[in-house]
């Protein structure tokens, strides 16, 4: 329905460790979505898929440790984005298994660990403060964690040695650790490799009636430890997915590339300048968690002045209680599911639509509905406040 009539979308998901493809075949089949279907190929944004877009710098020259749900999957996509020299848990367990002198999982989960990158090892350095490294010794440029890691205790330990350590060298002790002359006191200021984490959702929505811990949960082990250790200094890293900037940019810059794909499709755009992007008016940025989808969507601020607005859906991590009445960041408006946001975004653009309506047109026609034409005067653009925002109350009880 929103395709066929030239309305821009995307999925934004904080999920991972899987292609994006992968993620898009599995919705496709949720919503009982024919195979053949581009409905949902290629608007697939995962918490990592920015990073596909990192410079061939990078890609080619640093060493990445990578982690997440499933280290080995996450390592494949790392490669499919570019990166060559990949390195998991794992692996550096194969190589020197006293780096964590206890049982750690196996199988599945890590994967089959394979050797190093360009034949380097792990030296057990008599003196780890020592600056004279043997020059096969490994050295990581960056950290990725991707989504969820079951074997903490081996993250946060592998983890914490990079982040402590002299320019990345595993086994190494950083001697500007603790000088309260430098910033940071020193940690972290040594060229230590930078750490990502690629959401930092702390709880998310299963069939399990309590939330789950997500990512957020063991960055936040994850900064006890180093509180712990560095006599409360401040772990300094980099967060992609929902909320972060990084990601809601990415996305807007994909929405506004898919209106010059769709004309170089109809032929109404020779070859592919993307100047030729039409610029939007609104985005509608439809959630179910307020701590990331809505704080996200209010907090971000697009260059070319697009107003996003946020959606809240009662179908996931937020609930309605007698405590939280309200969500900590605040939506447009709260819906009951995402069908009803729909039906909310399509009346505030002046398009006459009811919850039966969309229904209708979604379970008889497979999505490609016509939406009825608008008079000028009906359209958003002409709105003279911008989105219309209801009451508290309104916003709470409606039901669309």
């Amino acid at each position: 329905m929103l395709r066929s009539n030239g309305i821009r979308y995307v999925f934004l998901t904080n999920g991972g460790c899987v292609p994006e493809d992968k993620k898009a075949e599995t919705l496709q089949e949720r919503l009982q979505i024919a195979k053949n279907d581009d409905v949902v190929k290629g608007r697939m944004i995962l918490s990592h898929t920015p990073m596909s877009g990192w410079s061939d710098d990078v890609k080619n020259n640093g060493t990445v440790l990578i982690t997440g749900s499933h280290p080995e999957k996450a390592r494949q996509i790392a490669l499919e984005y570019g990166f060559k020299r990949v390195v998991t848990p794992a692996d550096i367990l194969a190589e020197c298994k006293d780096v964590f002198p206890f049982e750690h999982i196996e199988g599945e989960i890590n994967g089959k660990p394979t050797p190093l990158p360009d034949g380097k090892r792990i030296p057990l350095l008599k003196d780890p403060y020592t600056t004279n490294v043997p020059a096969n010794a490994l050295k990581i440029d960056h950290i990725f964690v991707w989504n969820d890691p079951r074997d903490w205790s081996v993250d946060i330990q592998i983890i914490h040695d990079l982040l402590i350590s002299h320019q990345g060298y595993i086994g190494t002790v950083s001697n500007r650790n603790g000088n309260e002359s430098l910033p940071n006191n020193g940690w972290q200021q040594d060229g230590q490799p930078g750490l990502w984490i690629s959401n930092l959702d702390m709880l998310w929505k299963t069939n399990y009636p309590v939330n789950r811990f997500g990512t957020g949960a063991f960055m936040e082990a994850l900064k006890g430890v180093w509180s712990t250790t560095t006599n409360g200094t401040e772990l300094q890293f980099s967060a992609l997915g929902k909320p972060s900037n990084h990601t809601y940019k990415y996305a807007h810059d994909r929405l506004l590339r898919y209106y010059h794909d769709m004309a170089c499709n109809r032929g109404q755009s020779p070859g592919h300048d993307t100047s030729k992007c039409h610029p939007l008016r609104r985005v509608y940025m439809i959630g179910d968690n307020p701590e990331s989808d809505i704080r996200g969507a209010s907090e971000f601020e697009a260059e070319d002045g697009t107003e996003w607005v946020p959606i809240l859906v009662r179908t996931g991590v937020w609930r309605q209680t007698s405590t939280e009445k309200e969500p900590r960041y605040k939506p447009a408006v709260i819906v009951d599911d995402v069908v009803d946001a729909v039906v909310w975004a399509l009346n505030n653009e002046g398009i006459k639509a009811t919850r039966e309506w969309v229904l209708s047109a979604l379970s008889h026609t497979k999505g490609y509905v016509k939406l009825p034409p608008l008079e000028i005067g009906d359209q958003a653009g002409s709105l003279k406040d911008g989105v219309k925002y209801p009451s508290e109350l309104e916003a709470a009880g409606a039901r669309l």
